[in-house]
Parts: C-alpha cells; sequence; structure tokens
C-alpha cells in the first residue's frame, strides 16, 4: 500500500509539494520537478523560497503561517493569481501559452495530535479551463454590449416612426385643409358675388326712397304726406337704409377675411410640401398664424417685427410646422389668468442665413428641462395632452435644412426660442434634394 500511494504522489498530474514550518521543502513529485527541470531529490532539502525565487514570499508565508496556525486549507484561484509558481506552459506541442495558468491549494497537514505539521502545495493547470473562461466572459460582454445597441437601435427605430406618423398626420391635416379650403372657396365666391348684387341693389332702392321723399314734398296734401311719413317713421326706414350699408359693409369684411384664411390654408398646405422650392419666411409666418390664431388671440397680443428678407431654398410646409409648434407652445406657456401674454417674432437677414427668433413672457423652462427639450417623447404636460414629439421633430425639420435651432429660457423668465436657416441649400442642389 505505502508503494502504491508513493506512486500515486510522484505520478499524479499536478505539481505537489509539501514543507515544514520553516518553509523547507521535505517531499516533490516528479510533476514539480519536470517544470523546475531537475530532479525531485534537488529539491527536496531546499528553501521553498529559495528554491523558487520568483514566488510572492511576503504574501506566501503569510498564507502557509495561517495554515499552521488555524489549520483550514486555503484555495488560490487563477482568477486572484495568474500564476503561483513560474512554470512554462504545459502545452509545449502547440506553444498557445507561455504561461501556465494555475490554481493552487495549501492544505494543512495534521499528526495524531492534532497539530499541523506540514503543508501540502498543489499546482492544478487550468490554462484551457481560464482561456475558456475568458472567451466566454469576452463573448459574453460583446453579447451585452450587442444587446445594449439593439436597444438602442430598436429606441431609435421607434422615434422614427412616431416622427414618420407625425409627419404623416400633418401631411393628412394639410391635405384635409387644403381640401376644406377648396370646399370653403366655393360658398364663399358666390356669397361674395351675391352680396354685390345686394349691395347694388340696395343702393337702388336708398335712391328710389330719396326720390319718394322728394316727391312728397311737392305733394298739396297734408293727409297723403303725413300718413307716408307716418308709415316711414312706423317702419323706421332711415335707419334701416342706412344700417343696410353698415351691414354689407361688414359682412364684405368678413368674407375678406374667410377669403385671407383660405388663402393661408392653401399656403399652408401646399400638395408640393415635401418639394423644396424658394419661399417667403415672412409670408410663412404670417400664414402660420392665421392658422393658430384661435389658439393665441385670447391670451396673448403678436409683436411682428420683419426683416426685408430675400426667398429662401426650404420646404414650406415642414418650415410653417415648426413656426406652428413653437408659436403653439408658446401660447401654452402662457398664465390665462394675467391675460398680458406677449409673443415676439422677429426675423432678419443675417450674411448669408435667415435668423427667426420667437420671445414669450411665459412661465420658462428650468435649466434641467432645457437638456431634454429637444430629446423625443419628452413633455412636461400631462398624460394625454403632449407627445414629446413637436420640438424634437422640429429640430430635425431645421437640421434637415442644414440650419440649427437653440433656446434660452428659465423659469418665470419668459423662453427664446432661435432659427437660423441658409438661404440657399447648397448641399440639396447636389442631389440632396431627396433626402
Amino acid at each position: 500500500m505505502k508503494s502504491l500511494l508513493e506512486k500515486v504522489f510522484f505520478q499524479a498530474n499536478i505539481g505537489i509539494l509539501v514543507v515544514d514550518r520553516q518553509y523547507n521543502i521535505v517531499l516533490c513529485n516528479y510533476y514539480m520537478a519536470d517544470y523546475t527541470k531537475t530532479n525531485s531529490s534537488n529539491i527536496v532539502g531546499n528553501n521553498l523560497f529559495e528554491k523558487y525565487k520568483n514566488l510572492p514570499e511576503k504574501w506566501l508565508k503569510q498564507k502557509i503561517d495561517t495554515i499552521f496556525l488555524l489549520k483550514n486549507s486555503s484555495f488560490i484561484s487563477w482568477e486572484q493569481r495568474p500564476y503561483l509558481f513560474d512554470f512554462a506552459s504545459s502545452r509545449p506541442i502547440t506553444g498557445i501559452h507561455e504561461k501556465m495558468i494555475q490554481n493552487c491549494s495549501l492544505i494543512p497537514i495534521v499528526d495524531d495530535n492534532n497539530g499541523a505539521t506540514h503543508v501540502c502545495i498543489t499546482v492544478t493547470d487550468v490554462t484551457e479551463t481560464a482561456q475558456t473562461q475568458a472567451k466566454l466572459k469576452s463573448t459574453s460582454k460583446r453579447l451585452i454590449q450587442e444587446k445594449e445597441a439593439q436597444q438602442k437601435l430598436i429606441e431609435k427605430l421607434e422615434e422614427a416612426k412616431n416622427q414618420l406618423l407625425q409627419s404623416e398626420k400633418m401631411a393628412s391635416i394639410g391635405q384635409l385643409a387644403a381640401g376644406v379650403a377648396h370646399e370653403i372657396n366655393n360658398p364663399v365666391g358666390f356669397i361674395k358675388s351675391n352680396f354685390n348684387s345686394l349691395n347694388h341693389y340696395t343702393e337702388q332702392i336708398k335712391q328710389t326712397l330719396e326720390k319718394y321723399n322728394n316727391v312728397l314734398s311737392e305733394l298739396d296734401s297734408p293727409n297723403t304726406v303725413d300718413k307716408i311719413r307716418a308709415i316711414n317713421e312706423e317702419h323706421d326706414i332711415d335707419f334701416v337704409t342706412d344700417d343696410i350699408k353698415n351691414l354689407l359693409n361688414e359682412s364684405f369684411d368678413g368674407i375678406s377675411r374667410i377669403e385671407e384664411i383660405v388663402k393661408s390654408l392653401k399656403h399652408f398646405s401646399r400638395a408640393d410640401s415635401n418639394q423644396w422650392e424658394e419661399a417667403s419666411i415672412n409670408d410663412g409666418i404670417e400664414s402660420t398664424l392665421k392658422v393658430v390664431s384661435h389658439e393665441l388671440k385670447y391670451i396673448a397680443s403678436i409683436e411682428k417685427i420683419f426683416g426685408d428678407l430675400p426667398m429662401i431654398q426650404c420646404m414650406p410646409m415642414q418650415i410653417n410646422q415648426v413656426f406652428m409648434n413653437l408659436l403653439i407652445n408658446a401660447g401654452q406657456a402662457m398664465d390665462r389668468n394675467k391675460n398680458d401674454g406677449k409673443i415676439i417674432i422677429k426675423t432678419e437677414w443675417v450674411g448669408d442665413n435667415i435668423v427667426i427668433s420667437i420671445t414669450d413672457n411665459g412661465r420658462g423652462i428650468s435649466e434641467q428641462h432645457l437638456l431634454k427639450i429637444f430629446d423625443p417623447f419628452f413633455t412636461t404636460k400631462p398624460v394625454g395632452q403632449g407627445t414629446g414629439l413637436g420640438l424634437s421633430l422640429s429640430y430635425n425639420i431645421i437640421k434637415k435644412h442644414h440650419g440649427d435651432i437653440v433656446v434660452h429660457s428659465s423659469s418665470d423668465s419668459g423662453t427664446i426660442f432661435t432659427i437660423t436657416l441658409p438661404v440657399k441649400q447648397h448641399q440639396a442642389a447636389s442631389g440632396d434634394k431627396a433626402e
């Protein structure tokens, strides 16, 4: 049995050393000898740290002393230390690894009196396992990164989808507005024609009544004159003839306003809205103001400071959509109870660019929200009252036009949105029109 145990000890495919309390080596198997390129007999009897000078002496002495004291085993994983003994790779044929990656165990050897007399040090080659685990970790990390990238891509696709839906929604609204404008134009046309005729007829009736009154003054019969005057007074003919003229003038004014609104709707929602063309920024703002007037007229006054601007290359419908988003947001920022809201719209020509600023004296935007204001789906409005896409879509439209949009604001001090647009779309002219 002793001979068998010795064979197992010496021929085991792991390194085995046994040291005493003075760190002297008392036993060594062939594996340890092979990797030190010497005979085991030349190892036994030597001090551990003199024989293996690359060992972490201070640290390992503390380990061994603790094992002698507590009589508890200790395990050193390759993840704590790639190797304890500086051995060459155990794969000399492939030569993949220069160093052997090891697990080491330190085991107390106890005598019959339960006293630790020696410490057995075992060295296990785990190079292949460590390499496999390292590859698994690398693969896992890569998969996590790919998953995060896919999640970001999904979010971007969702953002693009929602922006596309918003654009399609605006296009549908534009087509609807164009259709409504066309339908309104027809009745407005014949109503205006009828009013022109009515105005002419009223003038004729008024002139006829005046002639009747002139004839009355020439009549010799006082009773007849009195009766006719009584009839005129009963029906208040003088007031009616004057008021008809006023009513017609007011109606003509109303029809003209309807025509302007229809014209603005048609301008705002042109069928060729996705085409690059030359357009007037000032006209675009004017038509947008007419479209959103119902949102602003009771809560804010509008001050327009328009510069003398050249025509610019743009997609007018999309630029008008940006103006609409900013103006509606400005109106929603007003305190409706104070009735002192004010929006200032300023345009100017600066070099090769048109600069548009929209300033309001509303409640402003906090600093923490300013950082997110152009993020998709970000909104400070209650659930159901805002999609968080208006400013994000506006930002993308301006960037698509190779321009810039910035915001300056703070709580309770109002907000200024400044848009910069190039007069000429040089990139668009070279093929970017298909964007």
